[in-house]
C-alpha cells in the first residue's frame, strides 16, 4: 500500500499503480497532493482515474505505473552517472542514510562501480538530477613539436624616437658544419582513461609531424629522444617553402679588390670590408657588404633573386649601379644608381643618384633626398626633399589602380580562404587514420604520408599567399594611387609627378601629396 484516506487506496502490484475508491466525491484535484507527496508515482490513464472515483466501486483500477525511487542515468560515453530520486525532499531529509543505500544499490544494478561521490556526505535534492559518478577522461598525448632555425629580421629597427636604424642589419644568417637547424621532438603517448562502469578508454597518441629539409644539405641525427637537425656544410640557411636548407655562402673576409678579382657567386655573399671602384659582385642570393667605409665608383653590385645591404654608403662618382631584385639597404648614396624590385631603404640621405623601386623610404625625420631622379611604382617617404639653395630634385610616383590591387587582393583572400578549408579537409582526413589505428599502422601507411605530405605542401602556399596578401594590403593603405610624403620640408625647385600628374614645389611645405580621383591632392 502505497497511500490510503476514507475514499480511496492506491496501492502497487510490481511497477503498475492501481487504485481502489470506495466512497464518491474525492475532488480529483486533491490527487494532485497526493502525487506530490508520492513522486515515485506516474499516472499514465487519467480517464480510468476519473471514472474510478465517480464511480467508487472498489475495485482495482489500473491508473498508471510506478517508478524507482531511484533512477540512474549514464552518459552515452560512460564517462558520467547522474541520479534521479523520485522521493520527497522530507523523506530524505527523515531518511538520509536508507536512502544513501539504496542509491549505492542502484548505481551497482547499473554497472556504477567507478569515480563514485561519498553520498552519506552529498547534498541530496528530490525530483532533480544530480551527477554523482565522474570517470576518467582519456589524456591524449601531446602532439609532435617542430622547431626551426628562426632567420634575422630583415627590415630595419623603428627606434622609440621614431627614426629608423638602417646601418645594422643581419642581411645573411650563417651557420657552419654541424650546427643546430632545427629539431622534433617526438609525440607522447596519451593516459589511459576509465567510465564509471570500470571499462578502460585508450589514451590515443600525440599527432606526428615530419621535419622538412634538404637532404644534401642538412641531416637528422637522433639525439637525446628526440630528432635534430644539423648542417652537413658551411654556408647561409634559407627556408625554401617551409623545407630548411643551407645554400652556398661565399664570406670575403676583407676587401673585394685585386687580391679577389670581381665575384660572382651562385649563392649568398658577405664582404667584411668593401668592394674597391672598378670591382663588381654578383650573387644569386643576398649580398652583405660590412665595411664601415662603404664603397665608391664599384662596377655593379647585383642580386638576382635576393637583397643587398651596404653598411656604409656609396660615393658613386655617377658610376656605381646597385641592383636587387628584392631590397636594398644602404646608410647614404651619392652619385650612385639603385634599382630594387621591392623598397629602397637609406638611412641618412640620397644626394645627386637615380632610384628606381616600388617604394623609396628615407627616415621620416632625418633622411633628405637632395638632387637626382627618385622613382617609385607607389610611394616615396623622407623627411626632407630638396634643400635651401633650391637643388632640382625629381620625383616621380607612377602610381596605381587602386581597384585593379583590390580585385587582385580580393581573389587572392578568396583563393586564401580557399586553401585553408582543403587543408582543413585534408587534415580531418589525416584525424580519420590517426582515430582509427594505431600509431605505427597510420605512420607506416602510403596513402596516410600521402595525406600528410599534402597537407605540408598545401600550408607552404597557404605562407606564399599569405605574403601576397600582406604587401598587397601595404600598397592599399597607401593614400589615394600613388604618395610621396614629405615629413619636415620639400623646398623649392622639388618637381612632384604622381600619375603623371605634376607639381613643381614653389614654396616650403611638408604633407602628404597624393592623386586621387584623377587629381593631385595636398594634406
Amino acid at each position: 500500500m502505497l497511500f490510503k484516506n476514507n475514499f480511496l487506496e492506491l496501492t502497487a502490484q510490481g511497477d503498475k499503480l492501481f487504485i481502489q475508491v470506495w466512497i464518491p466525491g474525492y475532488d480529483i484535484r486533491e490527487f494532485n497532493n497526493i502525487m506530490t507527496a508520492l513522486p515515485v508515482i506516474h499516472l499514465t490513464n487519467f480517464i480510468s482515474l476519473r471514472k474510478a472515483l465517480q464511480e467508487a466501486t472498489g475495485e482495482l483500477v489500473h491508473i498508471g505505473n510506478i517508478k524507482s525511487r531511484v533512477d540512474v542515468i549514464v552518459s552515452k560515453d560512460e564517462m558520467q552517472a547522474s541520479i534521479y530520486i523520485n522521493i520527497n525532499q522530507k523523506e530524505i531529509g527523515e531518511n538520509k542514510e536508507t536512502i544513501s543505500v539504496e542509491i549505492i544499490k542502484a548505481l551497482e544494478m547499473h554497472g556504477v562501480v567507478e569515480g563514485i561521490e561519498n553520498v552519506y556526505e552529498k547534498h541530496l535534492t528530490a525530483q532533480c538530477e544530480t551527477v554523482i559518478a565522474r570517470g576518467i577522461p582519456p589524456i591524449y598525448g601531446e602532439d609532435a613539436k617542430l622547431l626551426y632555425y628562426e632567420l634575422s629580421d630583415k627590415k630595419p629597427i623603428v627606434k622609440e624616437d621614431g627614426s629608423i636604424n638602417y646601418y645594422e642589419l643581419n642581411l645573411i644568417d650563417n651557420i657552419k658544419a654541424g650546427e643546430w637547424l632545427g629539431e622534433r621532438i617526438p609525440p607522447k603517448e596519451g593516459k589511459t582513461g576509465l567510465t564509471v562502469t570500470g571499462k578502460l578508454v585508450p589514451g590515443r597518441k600525440g599527432k606526428d609531424f615530419k621535419l622538412k629539409y634538404d637532404k644534401m644539405t642538412v641531416h637528422e641525427y637522433e639525439e637525446d629522444g628526440k630528432t635534430v637537425l644539423r648542417a652537413l656544410v658551411d654556408g647561409a640557411v634559407k627556408f625554401d617553402g617551409s623545407k630548411i636548407k643551407v645554400d652556398n655562402h661565399l664570406v670575403v673576409p676583407g676587401d673585394v679588390g685585386y687580391e679577389t678579382g670581381n665575384i660572382s657567386f651562385d649563392g649568398y655573399v658577405t664582404i667584411n670590408g668593401i668592394v674597391k671602384d672598378g670591382f663588381s659582385v654578383t650573387a644569386k642570393y643576398d649580398i652583405s657588404i660590412g665595411g664601415k667605409m662603404g664603397i665608391g665608383a664599384v662596377g655593379k653590385i647585383f642580386s638576382k633573386e635576393g637583397s643587398i645591404f651596404i653598411k656604409g654608403g656609396i660615393y658613386g662618382k655617377n658610376i656605381a649601379k646597385i641592383e636587387a631584385r628584392k631590397n636594398v639597404y644602404v646608410k647614404y648614396c651619392n652619385e650612385c644608381f639603385i634599382t630594387a624590385g621591392e623598397d629602397i631603404n637609406v638611412g641618412f640621405y640620397a644626394l645627386d643618384s637615380t632610384l628606381n623601386a616600388q617604394k623609396v623610404l628615407l627616415d621620416p625625420k632625418h633622411g633628405k633626398i637632395i638632387g637626382g631622379t627618385v622613382t617609385a611604382e607607389v610611394k616615396v617617404v623622407s623627411g626632407i626633399i630638396g634643400n635651401k639653395s633650391e637643388k632640382k630634385t625629381v620625383i616621380n610616383v607612377q602610381g596605381f589602380d587602386r581597384n585593379a590591387i583590390r580585385k587582385k587582393f580580393e581573389e587572392l583572400l578568396e583563393k586564401y580562404k580557399a586553401m585553408l578549408e582543403e587543408a582543413n579537409a585534408v587534415k580531418r582526413q589525416i584525424e580519420v587514420f590517426e582515430y582509427n589505428l594505431s600509431g605505427a599502422e597510420y605512420a607506416n601507411m602510403e596513402e596516410y604520408n600521402k595525406y600528410v605530405n599534402k597537407y605540408e605542401d598545401i600550408i607552404d602556399e597557404i605562407r606564399i599567399l599569405d605574403e601576397a596578401r600582406k604587401n598587397l594590403q601595404l600598397t592599399l593603405q597607401t593614400k589615394g594611387e600613388g604618395e610621396v610624403g614629405v615629413f619636415e620640408a620639400a623646398y623649392p625647385e622639388t618637381f612632384l609627378e604622381i600619375k603623371k600628374m605634376q607639381k613643381k614645389i614653389s614654396s616650403i611645405v611638408s604633407g602628404s601629396f597624393y592623386a586621387e580621383n584623377k587629381e593631385l591632392r595636398h594634406n
